[in-house]
């Protein structure tokens, strides 16, 4: 024990060492997952347990009641994690099985220790849909089924369509008992483990459990740290750093990718947010992982197949639900069709770019659609409003972002169809969309710049706007909490309000005057998404602005608080143009990792904040990363 402790430690410590700046002292959240059952860990604590898809609630929590010496990090920076605490005297270890549905953490202790565990932890007000029984399991030392009946939210106010069936047993000196209705305790005093294994049906459920081997566990642990190793992908030298990085937030991603394509947004949001798929995209194609890119677009491919349209957000494993914002037509649409391009450029698949041509032109008709003298409207869930940094009554205002995004990937797309004809474009079609992407270019610039400063908004299309009596969206009652309702009232210009604000006095309360936003990290988009509406003068220039910022005060904003890929648009930026400033920012955003060598959905004041462990933001920033390296 004490020799294998110091092997570990070792190798704890030599990644301690890589990477000994920063937030990486601050515990950070890890994913493992195999598609279909996903689980977040933060040191000893497991945090959530779901699926068998993911966009499921979260069926149980784990938390260590005294908590010392505790260390986590991957077995071989694989999906395999372990876990010391007393100073190495116990070890914990997790798994997903790659292959089947089943979490198993195994444990060696040295000293009895002991968790509580919550079910439903997330869901508490459907505790109606929860069934817990004793069971019998061959081989164990305690055993539970616990059932959930279909409709409990796997994500706000989104209902499971499906119901759950899980054994959750113990083997060995590891022992499971009920404490409340809601409530359990596990213990455990020597060697043993835990297992759980899901499925959506009692049949499902039998079938899993023929492939619980309770005595095999170091046999699955093993085959486990071969498959993770099995995913990666061979890149260019980039250091040790950033190898290991690199590794870790594929593991991450990967974990996080349901079977079916779509990839979850963190801990939090149990669903398929479009926009986040962007930067995914762009990290996978940056990894080597050009499958998996291809999978994300295929799984946007099949729902709009079946409902020919696409939201904001969607489930995954199964369909008939849409996470709708206030103008799904834009933004989330563009980013669909330049992330479509940019897996061409990067695979050459011609075949499937053909394939989803009416998917894409369904993209573009959306977006022109909400057009107003060639501007776009915001989506409304960009990060920009949803993370409170322009208010939301701008929604309606003209966004600098979707319209690039309009112009950028409708002009990708019009060059590739002018070689590969579709039966899904007339000419009417692509006369008319080029004519929109000409008004839009050609007025861009008047449109997003006030006396030579890039804006990221315009409140002259707001004047044109005819507003719907309804739209889904934030109520924006002047105290009412930041939630999202399915349906939402005009009240006056770009303010909505919910049922019951609506009938509140509001006497005296009228818009906000127009004003103009503009952000510095909006400054780096159009290098970003590779803009040739901008000249590279023009991106220089913007891209000069934020270097000038921060060499004044430190920062590229000038709050407190960044958002988790603000660095990554920058260093990527810095990148394009071989900027002395690049390795500086290299290591500021490297120094943003928590333990888990993943980035967050925020900083503030440098300090991760909001949801860890993020798809979105790991991937940019790590494209970015790896556009430094290979540059160098």
């Amino acid at each position: 024990m004490r020799f294998r402790f110091f092997l570990f430690s070792l190798f704890y410590l030599t990644v301690s060492a890589i990477v000994s700046a920063g937030n990486t002292g601050i515990s950070g959240t890890h994913a493992i997952g195999n598609g279909r059952v996903c689980v977040y860990a933060k040191d000893a604590d497991i945090t959530a347990v779901f699926g068998p898809t993911y966009s499921s609630p979260t069926l149980l929590s784990l938390s260590l009641v005294e908590k010392s010496g505790i260390k986590s990090f991957p077995v071989r920076m694989s999906g395999v994690w372990k876990v010391v605490l007393d100073g190495g005297k116990s070890e914990i270890k997790d798994v997903v099985s790659p292959k089947h549905d089943i979490f198993i953490r195994d444990f060696k202790t040295g000293s009895p220790i002991s968790f509580k565990v919550d079910l439903l932890p997330e869901s508490r007000s459907y505790l109606d849909h929860l069934k817990v029984a004793r069971a019998e399991v061959k081989g164990s030392s305690s055993a539970w089924t616990i059932s959930l009946s279909s409709g409990v939210p796997f994500y706000s106010a989104y209902s499971s369509p499906s119901s759950y069936h899980a054994m959750v047993f113990t083997t060995g000196q590891a022992e499971l008992e009920q404490s409340g209705e809601a409530e359990m305790s596990l213990s455990v005093n020597g060697k043993g483990a835990l297992f759980v294994v899901i499925s959506d049906s009692p049949e499902g459920l039998s079938a899993q459990m023929k492939h619980v081997r309770t005595r095999r566990t170091g046999h699955i642990f093993r085959k486990s740290v071969r498959y993770w190793k099995r995913t990666q992908r061979v890149l260019p030298k980039v250091g040790s750093e950033l190898d290991s990085t690199v590794r870790m937030v594929s593991n991450y991603v990967i974990s996080q990718q349901d079977l079916g394509g779509g990839v979850l947004a963190g801990k939090n949001y149990h669903m398929a947010y479009v926009r986040d798929q962007y930067g995914v995209s762009r990290g996978l194609l940056a990894m080597g992982h050009l499958d998996r890119a291809k999978a994300i677009l295929d799984y946007y491919f099949r729902i709009w197949q079946e409902y020919g349209l696409i939201h904001n957000a969607q489930p995954m494993g199964f369909t008939g639900q849409f996470h709708c914002h206030e103008d799904d037509n834009s933004e989330i649409t563009g980013y669909l069709v330049v992330q479509a391009m940019d897996y061409y450029y990067k695979s050459n698949d011609l075949k499937f770019l053909q394939k989803i041509q009416p998917m894409l032109k369904w993209a573009v008709n959306a977006q022109q659609s909400d057009i107003i003298d060639g501007m776009l409207p915001f989506n409304g869930d960009e990060t920009y409003i949803a993370g409170g940094i322009i208010p939301r009554h701008v929604m309606c205002h003209g966004s600098a972002e979707a319209t690039l995004l309009f112009i950028e990937g409708s002009r990708r797309l019009l060059e590739f169809l002018e070689d590969h004809p579709s039966e899904s474009w007339s000419k009417e079609d692509i006369e008319a969309l080029r004519k929109d992407i000409d008004v839009c270019s050609s007025s861009y610039r008047s449109n997003f710049f006030e006396d030579g400063k890039f804006c990221i908004n315009n409140p002259r299309r707001e004047e044109k706007v005819s507003y719907p009596a309804t739209r889904p969206g934030v109520c924006l009652y002047p105290g009412a909490p930041t939630m999202h309702y399915p349906v939402t009232y005009h009240f006056k210009k770009g303010l909505y309000f919910c049922e019951d604000c609506m009938k509140k006095d509001t006497s005296g309360i009228e818009p906000p005057s127009p004003e103009r936003y503009s952000i510095p990290s909006a400054f780096l988009f159009p290098v970003y998404i590779d803009s040739r509406l901008f000249s590279d003068e023009e991106k220089r220039s913007l891209l000069d602005q934020v270097v000038d910022l921060y060499r004044r005060t430190g920062r590229i904003d000038e709050r407190n608080i960044v958002l988790g890929y603000d660095y990554g648009l920058f260093l990527y930026a810095l990148s394009e143009y071989d900027h002395p400033l690049s390795e500086e920012i290299y290591r500021k955003m490297m120094d943003l990792r928590d333990s888990s060598l993943s980035w967050v959905e925020y900083y503030v004041d440098g300090i991760p904040y909001n949801t860890p462990c993020r798809p979105w933001e790991s991937s940019v920033n790590i494209a970015a990363a790896l556009k430094y390296c290979l540059n160098k």
